[in-house]
């Protein structure tokens, strides 16, 4: 009897354990959530409208420098480029263009705005329209801290929410 319940409280860890990586697997891509076009938040990676509407997570050490910046990605469409800080002081955000993924011939595209966590923006930016086929953000921090500002961005929208202009 002694032995059937150790196998029983081995099998029933097994399974909590299975249970568990489960449950955390599926709140991990929960987390990379996307605007579909009806606004509402939906889990995976899908292209929508054409453009490169994948929110991709970005994150900037506001106790090490003043300025950072996201990866350089293919930007498709004139559609604002979404914004969503969800950690960390407010920052400036700025959309800025280049013509490769490597950056080439960066400038600014847009006006630099500082975004509330939790706020779901929208920036006007003019990165296709100056003939560019690349986007980035650039953080600047408003306030000294010691906690990294974390969020999601995409290039292209597939629908316009708090606009910043």
């Amino acid at each position: 009897m002694k032995k059937r319940m150790n196998l029983l409280k081995k099998k029933t860890a097994i399974l909590a354990i299975a249970g568990a990586m489960a449950i955390s697997g599926a709140a991990g891509m929960a987390s990379v959530a996307k605007a579909d076009s009806t606004g509402a938040k939906t889990a995976g990676i899908v292209t929508l409208s054409g453009g490169n509407t994948d929110n991709e997570k970005f994150s900037f050490s506001n106790k090490n420098s003043k300025n950072g910046y996201s990866n350089f990605r293919r930007k498709y469409n004139k559609t604002k480029v979404y914004v969503f800080p969800t950690v960390g002081p407010k920052l400036e955000y700025t959309v800025q263009g280049a013509n490769s993924e490597k950056g080439a011939n960066v400038v600014d595209r847009s006006d630099s705005h500082v975004i509330p966590l939790g706020v779901e923006a929208s920036i006007t930016n003019m990165v296709n329209e100056r003939k560019n086929t690349y986007a980035r953000l650039r953080m600047r921090r408003t306030v000294s801290a010691q906690v990294d500002s974390i969020g999601w961005w995409s290039p292209d929208s597939t629908r316009n929410y708090e606009v910043y202009d």
